[in-house]
């Protein structure tokens, strides 16, 4: 085996030579080169690395681009990529669509779009109190958006189903996504008892559910934020050249009569609120606020029972959001839920369904700087069910903090995402709901770019976290860090930056049960720590991928792990270069091994292509293995060998 493992590596050096000097031949990258080769060393092919959709039965709600990722599983990085440049600065208009294109069904034949108002419906309900132009059509294009089309496209979306049904959605199905901290002292019979109350909601929700059209809903979401936004650069623009005063844009007529009915003026209609310069406070359920400064607090609420539109604007200043209920902040339920911070060192806190959250709508948090802080419960910070959660930070140290389905998660016919442009930053999420069916001591966490299905009944979505630069620290526990369950694709995209990741199990590129799961860290010496199913590995025909592409980086497991496949799934890790480490407690199944489940066998591949090397486990430093297992091995090779002539001749 060490004679042979020594002419692959002659003849890998050899061929890469070769194709270096042939000028004619595109670049390979480099993760592409090491899984084509160590695949041809096992036998294999890429493309081997792959899933049927008749392994199970397809339901009505899976999407295209998961049907179509299970297939190529390594299309992934080039999809997670495309979306990791997808975002244009204070543009997030163009995430969000970019996403709602992406949410077509598997075997959806057409797409509708958002009502579209007649002239009759765009006349002007309202008498004009404010006297600047700029602002009167932001006011007026807010109105359009929250009176007609997005509760037309709310009721395109429900059209089909029944008062109870629509009932349903927000009391049953909700349960769906609802744990509680009691949970963990019922007694068995209890548990049971609970287990078959949520899969006859499943089960309910099967029978109606695939006439559910969110794409109105959501394209008229997408349709406002756009139009806002064209609105709002242009009377920013005029605050900040000096054309255009807040003083003067607030104070409007400065009189109208006692015997006015001033419900009947722009901006001052039931529910809408229009702060100036100083810190304000607002309490209750709001449709639409414009705040144009100071350090200001909201406490907001929605009721579920009364779907609306809201729209949240502010300028500037250190502000403080604070949910009073579910569904507030930044929370698409039923309906379009915007946030837009501007400036400021803001922070939200949030219970549950909030902070980017869509619950069959669209929901949207956008803050364009300062060091942030997010708190929430469940299915919070970029969640997405039958619809599109976002939550875009474009600048500033930011903590995140979140106990269940969070930080880019994505359920049912949804996408959830977290998209942190700059700064160093924090993702917890865990530390509340016990995994009670199997440990005492550890949580569940299901969040940071976790894609989550129903098994059996609903496929899932997609969830992911990308984050352009700093050095950020993820914490999490059980299911997390680039995982999936269920025909679903949970992502982690992290650019640059000295990164730490940090989980328990099933977590940093897992997938399992008909899943995929991926982890990009591009640049930076990255800490990579956990138990167990994780770091590149694939349960029951999933696939899960770890792809680090410069850094000295450290991998610490402890079995089934970096560049595992089992009951014929796949793992796969690869690190381009640096001088890493790898740590492994039982080597059995670890560092390139596949288990023999089944008749065909799974797949692990470890690739490392650079860097003087240290392992603890199956790994050599320089060296080609093989484990005792069907398809699992490694390679260590010099891809780009560092320069010992000291310099040219």
């Amino acid at each position: 085996m060490k004679t042979l493992a020594t002419l692959m590596f002659v003849c890998c050096l050899a061929v890469l030579s070769t194709a270096q000097d042939n000028n004619q031949t595109a670049p390979v990258a480099p993760e592409t080169f090491g899984l084509e080769h160590l695949s041809e060393y096992l036998g294999l092919v890429p493309d081997d690395i792959s899933f049927r959709s008749d392994y199970t039965e397809p339901d009505s709600f899976r999407l295209q681009i998961v049907a179509d990722l299970m297939v190529r599983p390594l299309g992934m990085i080039d999809y997670l990529t495309e979306l990791k440049n997808a975002h244009v600065k204070a543009q997030p208009e163009i995430l969000a669509g970019i996403l709602h294109s992406d949410m077509k069904g598997e075997y959806q034949t057409g797409r509708r779009g958002p009502f579209r108002p007649d002239v009759a419906d765009l006349e002007s309900r309202y008498n004009l109190f404010y006297t600047d132009p700029q602002l009167n059509h932001l006011l007026s294009r807010a109105a359009s958006y929250i009176d007609i089309v997005i509760p037309r496209s709310t009721e395109m979306m429900l059209a089909p189903l029944s008062r109870d049904q629509r009932a349903f959605l927000t009391t049953n199905f909700k349960e769906l996504l609802v744990t509680r901290e009691d949970e963990e002292f019922l007694s068995p019979q209890a548990m049971d008892s609970l287990e078959r109350l949520e899969e006859d909601y499943a089960e309910s929700f099967v029978e109606f559910g695939q006439a559910i059209d969110r794409d109105p809903l959501v394209a008229a979401g997408i349709d406002c934020l756009r139009d806002l936004l064209l609105d709002l650069n242009g009377l920013r623009s005029g605050l900040r050249s000096g054309a255009l005063s807040v003083k003067q844009l607030v104070e409007g007529t400065g009189y109208l009569p006692d015997n006015v009915n001033r419900d009947s003026y722009l901006g001052m209609q039931p529910g809408w609120k229009i702060g100036g310069a100083g810190n304000d406070y607002y309490s209750g359920d709001y449709k639409f606020i414009l705040d144009f400064g100071g350090d200001d607090v909201y406490d907001l609420s929605y009721d579920p029972k009364k779907p609306h539109p809201v729209i949240i604007i502010d300028l500037s200043g250190n502000d403080h959001y604070r949910a009073r209920t579910d569904f507030a902040l930044g929370s698409g339920c039923l309906s379009t839920g915007v946030l837009l911070d501007f400036g400021g060192d803001d922070r939200y806190d949030g219970k549950s369904f909030g902070l980017g959250s869509a619950f069959f709508g669209l929901g949207i948090l956008y803050d364009a700087d300062g060091d942030d802080r997010y708190n929430g419960d469940t299915h919070v910070e970029g969640a997405g069910t039958f619809g599109i959660g976002l939550l875009i930070d474009e600048g500033g140290r930011d903590t995140y903090n979140a106990a269940l389905y969070s930080e880019g998660f994505g359920f049912v016919r949804g996408a959830g995402i977290i998209y942190d442009v700059d700064g160093s930053d924090s993702y917890y999420a865990g530390g509340k709901y016990k995994d009670i069916l199997r440990y005492d001591d550890h949580y569940l966490s299901l969040s940071q770019g976790f894609g989550y299905g129903l098994r059996p009944w609903m496929s899932g979505g997609i969830g992911a976290i990308i984050d352009i630069a700093g050095n950020d620290n993820y914490y999490a526990d059980i299911f997390a860090q680039g995982c999936a369950y269920w025909w679903a694709v949970g992502m982690i995209y992290d650019s640059s930056g000295l990164d730490n990741y940090q989980a328990f199990q099933y977590a940093q590129g897992t997938a399992t049960h008909m899943a995929l799961g991926l982890l990009i860290d591009d640049y930076g010496e990255d800490v990579y720590f956990g138990k167990g199913l994780m770091q590149g590995c694939g349960h029951d025909y999933s696939a899960g991928i770890i792809l680090d592409r410069h850094g000295n980086d450290i991998y610490t497991a402890y079995d089934l792990s970096q560049a595992a496949g089992s009951a014929n799934g796949a793992g796969v890790l690869i690190d381009n270069e640096g001088d890493d480490r790898y740590y492994t407690k039982s080597p059995e199944k670890t560092q390139g091994y596949g288990n023999p489940r089944r008749d065909f066998g799974s797949i692990g591949l470890f690739i490392d292509l650079g860097g003087q090397d240290q392992y603890l486990g199956n790994g050599f430093n320089n060296r080609y293995w093989t484990t005792p297992s069907k398809w699992g091995g490694g390679m260590d090779i010099e891809l780009n060998p560092p320069d010992t002539t000291g310099g040219e001749q």
